[in-house]
Protein backbone atom coordinates (compact mmCIF):
# COMPACT_ATOMS: atom_id res chain seq x y z
CA UNK A 1 0.00 0.00 0.00
CA UNK A 2 1.25 3.48 -0.86
CA UNK A 3 0.17 4.86 2.88
CA UNK A 4 2.60 1.96 4.41
CA UNK A 5 5.46 2.55 6.48
CA UNK A 6 8.27 -0.59 7.03
CA UNK A 7 8.91 -0.55 10.68
CA UNK A 8 10.82 -3.15 12.95
CA UNK A 9 11.99 -2.80 17.01
CA UNK A 10 15.93 -3.20 17.23
CA UNK A 11 18.67 -2.88 19.61
CA UNK A 12 20.77 -0.49 18.28
CA UNK A 13 25.11 -1.33 19.32
CA UNK A 14 27.23 1.36 20.64
CA UNK A 15 28.90 3.27 18.09
CA UNK A 16 32.01 1.78 18.50
CA UNK A 17 31.15 -1.62 18.21
CA UNK A 18 29.69 -0.75 15.24
CA UNK A 19 32.15 0.74 13.66
CA UNK A 20 34.75 -2.10 14.90
CA UNK A 21 32.47 -4.64 13.28
CA UNK A 22 32.49 -2.31 9.63
CA UNK A 23 36.36 -2.33 9.77
CA UNK A 24 36.60 -6.44 10.42
CA UNK A 25 33.85 -6.97 7.89
CA UNK A 26 35.37 -4.53 4.95
CA UNK A 27 38.74 -6.42 6.13
CA UNK A 28 37.18 -9.55 6.02
CA UNK A 29 35.45 -8.82 2.63
CA UNK A 30 38.58 -7.75 0.62
CA UNK A 31 38.71 -9.52 -2.51
CA UNK A 32 35.88 -11.31 -2.05
CA UNK A 33 33.44 -10.96 -5.27
CA UNK A 34 30.28 -8.79 -5.13
CA UNK A 35 30.07 -8.71 -1.42
CA UNK A 36 28.21 -5.80 0.13
CA UNK A 37 29.43 -4.86 3.73
CA UNK A 38 26.70 -2.95 5.84
CA UNK A 39 27.66 0.44 7.32
CA UNK A 40 27.69 0.93 10.92
CA UNK A 41 25.23 2.98 10.65
CA UNK A 42 23.07 0.30 9.59
CA UNK A 43 24.31 -2.43 12.17
CA UNK A 44 20.99 -3.39 14.45
CA UNK A 45 19.68 -6.64 15.66
CA UNK A 46 15.68 -6.86 14.57
CA UNK A 47 13.77 -7.99 17.87
CA UNK A 48 10.76 -8.01 15.58
CA UNK A 49 9.92 -7.10 12.05
CA UNK A 50 6.55 -5.61 11.65
CA UNK A 51 6.95 -5.28 7.59
CA UNK A 52 4.46 -2.49 5.79
CA UNK A 53 1.83 -1.14 8.48
CA UNK A 54 -0.73 1.57 7.57
CA UNK A 55 0.96 5.28 8.42
CA UNK A 56 -1.78 6.05 10.65
CA UNK A 57 -1.08 3.11 13.14
CA UNK A 58 2.41 4.02 13.82
CA UNK A 59 1.52 6.06 17.04
CA UNK A 60 -0.27 2.61 18.62
CA UNK A 61 3.51 0.64 17.99
CA UNK A 62 4.80 4.03 19.43
CA UNK A 63 2.62 3.10 22.14
CA UNK A 64 3.44 -0.49 22.15
CA UNK A 65 7.05 0.00 22.51
CA UNK A 66 6.36 2.51 26.02
CA UNK A 67 4.13 0.06 27.16
CA UNK A 68 7.01 -2.68 26.97
CA UNK A 69 9.45 -1.34 29.55
CA UNK A 70 12.92 -2.23 29.34
CA UNK A 71 14.42 -5.45 28.31
CA UNK A 72 16.14 -7.91 30.24
CA UNK A 73 18.49 -7.33 32.28
CA UNK A 74 20.64 -10.52 30.82
CA UNK A 75 22.53 -10.07 28.16
CA UNK A 76 21.89 -11.29 24.35
CA UNK A 77 24.80 -13.74 23.41
CA UNK A 78 26.37 -13.73 19.60
CA UNK A 79 28.53 -16.46 19.70
CA UNK A 80 29.27 -17.21 15.61
CA UNK A 81 30.01 -15.32 12.70
CA UNK A 82 28.31 -17.62 9.80
CA UNK A 83 26.68 -17.48 6.41
CA UNK A 84 22.79 -17.72 5.91
CA UNK A 85 22.76 -19.70 2.46
CA UNK A 86 18.97 -18.02 1.48
CA UNK A 87 19.33 -14.74 1.93
CA UNK A 88 23.08 -15.10 1.40
CA UNK A 89 23.91 -12.73 4.50
CA UNK A 90 26.86 -13.46 6.65
CA UNK A 91 26.24 -12.42 10.23
CA UNK A 92 27.22 -12.70 14.02
CA UNK A 93 24.40 -14.79 15.51
CA UNK A 94 23.71 -16.67 18.73
CA UNK A 95 21.09 -19.43 19.71
CA UNK A 96 17.58 -18.62 20.67
CA UNK A 97 17.42 -16.94 23.79
CA UNK A 98 15.55 -18.47 26.92
CA UNK A 99 13.82 -17.03 30.16
CA UNK A 100 13.48 -13.65 30.32
CA UNK A 101 14.52 -12.68 26.39
CA UNK A 102 12.23 -15.16 24.99
CA UNK A 103 9.31 -13.98 26.96
CA UNK A 104 10.51 -10.51 26.09
CA UNK A 105 10.31 -10.64 22.00
CA UNK A 106 7.19 -13.02 22.05
CA UNK A 107 5.55 -10.99 23.56
CA UNK A 108 6.47 -7.90 21.62
CA UNK A 109 5.52 -9.99 18.71
CA UNK A 110 2.11 -10.79 20.27
CA UNK A 111 0.96 -7.32 20.83
CA UNK A 112 2.58 -6.47 17.30
CA UNK A 113 0.05 -9.35 15.46
CA UNK A 114 -3.10 -7.70 17.70
CA UNK A 115 -2.19 -4.42 16.02
CA UNK A 116 -2.47 -5.57 12.65
CA UNK A 117 1.45 -6.36 11.79
CA UNK A 118 2.06 -9.02 9.67
CA UNK A 119 4.96 -10.44 12.33
CA UNK A 120 6.06 -14.23 11.51
CA UNK A 121 5.59 -16.52 13.48
CA UNK A 122 9.27 -18.55 13.45
CA UNK A 123 11.26 -18.68 16.48
CA UNK A 124 13.46 -15.26 16.87
CA UNK A 125 17.42 -15.89 16.57
CA UNK A 126 19.34 -12.97 17.56
CA UNK A 127 21.77 -11.81 14.84
CA UNK A 128 23.42 -8.37 13.27
CA UNK A 129 23.78 -8.82 9.89
CA UNK A 130 27.51 -7.63 8.91
CA UNK A 131 27.67 -8.17 5.03
CA UNK A 132 25.22 -8.96 2.05
CA UNK A 133 25.76 -10.95 -1.57
CA UNK A 134 27.78 -13.54 0.24
CA UNK A 135 28.47 -16.67 -1.59
CA UNK A 136 27.80 -19.53 0.76
CA UNK A 137 30.28 -21.46 -1.44
CA UNK A 138 32.93 -19.16 -0.56
CA UNK A 139 32.07 -18.53 2.70
CA UNK A 140 35.42 -18.68 5.50
CA UNK A 141 34.21 -17.94 8.66
CA UNK A 142 38.27 -17.53 9.76
CA UNK A 143 39.64 -13.79 9.39
CA UNK A 144 36.59 -11.30 10.87
CA UNK A 145 38.80 -10.16 13.53
CA UNK A 146 35.68 -10.01 15.59
CA UNK A 147 36.50 -11.41 19.31
CA UNK A 148 33.47 -14.07 20.27
CA UNK A 149 31.18 -14.24 21.96
CA UNK A 150 29.55 -10.80 22.38
CA UNK A 151 27.35 -10.43 25.60
CA UNK A 152 24.98 -7.61 24.80
CA UNK A 153 23.89 -6.03 27.48
CA UNK A 154 20.18 -3.92 26.14
CA UNK A 155 19.89 -0.65 28.23
CA UNK A 156 17.15 0.04 25.28
CA UNK A 157 15.37 -0.91 22.27
CA UNK A 158 14.21 1.34 19.05
CA UNK A 159 11.17 1.47 16.60
CA UNK A 160 12.93 2.16 13.48
CA UNK A 161 11.06 3.19 10.15
CA UNK A 162 12.91 1.86 6.58
CA UNK A 163 12.95 4.00 4.00
CA UNK A 164 14.44 3.37 0.54
CA UNK A 165 15.37 5.80 -1.20
CA UNK A 166 17.87 7.30 -4.50
CA UNK A 167 21.17 7.03 -2.04
CA UNK A 168 19.53 3.52 -1.12
CA UNK A 169 18.44 2.21 2.50
CA UNK A 170 17.89 4.56 5.64
CA UNK A 171 16.53 3.67 9.33
CA UNK A 172 15.25 6.48 11.05
CA UNK A 173 14.04 6.21 14.25
CA UNK A 174 10.88 6.71 15.30
CA UNK A 175 10.73 5.82 19.30
CA UNK A 176 13.47 4.88 21.77
CA UNK A 177 12.23 2.69 24.79
CA UNK A 178 14.48 2.02 27.91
Amino acid sequence: MPDDIRLFYALWPPRTWAQAWYEATRRWARGRRGVKVVPPERLHLTLVFLGGVPRERLGAFLALGAAMGAPPDEPLVLERFECWAKPRVACLSGPPPQGAWARFVERLAQESRALGAKVERRPFRPHVTLARKVSPEAFDASGLGVCLPIHWPAAGFRLIRSESGPEGLRYLTAGEFS
